[in-house]
């Protein structure tokens, strides 16, 4: 690895490397710590740096790839392309140790400014497109009903009668730009109650932008799922992400109609994911987190809707 890493420079000849996890390293250079990580594509990683770029010089909490001696913004080693930039100080926000009302608002307001930013970027049509709608019912659907049959005994004809009659025409009236994809608390690092960085826009894709605050919402589901008590917060939670949301770039209507919807599709991909993968403990707690959000739905959606209308 040493190798690899004196691609951006001699200076870490003298680096210490450590795994931090899959395709992920930390590397110490004296006083300054860095990550390198491991990417897909070369085009792909262009269109990361001139994102990161831009949205840097729009002033947005991003830490912007480094280029190596050779000009670029990833280095080749043994058959694998790289990618380094420096580490962001603070402490990650699945770490913080509780999801308070300040900490909702603050990274969803983070994020509003954010995809306000995302939607001026002129590149934005090179990204591909992500259709979330496409996704869940062409591979996420048959893949989880299958399962729920084998398991309940029926399959979910009253979540699919909810989802193919009241989402089909709303998700299309849905706002599209460039998304982040994978806004969730561990992406954000925080300082002094603030978020100091946005990490890992490896996943930048177009889509829908309810997708992002959805996806933050159901990331803290899962990880107080099993705790009654915090379960039982979460709709409370979601209310203030949507307050800290609506605070910088208001959501539509038609976005308060659908983000519980959104909520489902997001669900169902996750469950359909871990049961391609054989893991079907984790696929099941994302059935049952779907299930239980639907169980909800009768009581979240009017708040819901009345806060995006208010």
């Amino acid at each position: 690895m040493k190798e690899l890493l004196e691609k951006w420079g001699q200076k870490f000849r003298e680096a210490e490397i450590a795994s931090f996890e899959d395709g992920v390293w930390r590397v110490q250079l004296a006083d300054e710590v860095y990550i390198l990580k491991h990417r897909a594509t070369r085009s792909r990683v262009w269109e990361e740096c001139n994102l990161l770029n831009w949205l840097t010089a729009q002033g947005q909490p991003i830490s912007p790839l480094l280029f190596t001696v050779d000009g670029t913004p990833w280095a080749e080693y043994q058959l694998g392309i790289y990618v380094l930039y420096r580490f962001v100080e603070g402490t990650p926000g699945d770490k913080l140790g509780a999801y308070t009302s300040a900490f909702a608002r603050e990274a969803a307001s983070t994020l509003a400014r954010l995809h306000l930013s995302l939607a001026e970027y002129e590149a934005g049509e090179t990204f591909p497109v992500f259709d979330l709608f496409q996704e869940a019912a062409s591979f996420a659907w048959p893949l989880v009903q299958s399962h729920a049959a084998m398991k309940f005994g029926h399959g979910l004809h009253d979540l699919e009668e909810t989802i193919g009659g009241e989402l089909v025409n709303p998700y299309e009236a849905l706002p599209r730009q460039l998304i982040h994809r994978d806004f969730h608390p561990g992406n954000l690092i925080f300082r002094e109650g603030k978020i100091a960085g946005i990490l890992d826009f490896d996943r930048v894709r177009l889509g829908v932008r309810l997708f992002d605050l959805c996806y933050l919402a159901t990331a803290v589901l899962s990880e107080g799922f099993d705790d009654p008590r915090r379960r039982q917060e979460w709709p409370g939670f979601v209310r203030e992400l949507i307050a800290g949301y609506n605070s910088v770039a208001p959501l539509t209507k038609t976005e308060g109609f659908a983000f519980v919807y959104i909520v489902y599709l997001i669900q169902l991909l996750f469950t359909a994911h871990y049961l391609d993968l054989g893991q079907t403990v984790l696929a099941d707690k994302n059935l049952a987190m779907l299930l239980w959000v639907h169980d909800q739905q009768d009581f979240l959606q009017p708040v819901i809707e009345k806060l995006v209308a208010g």
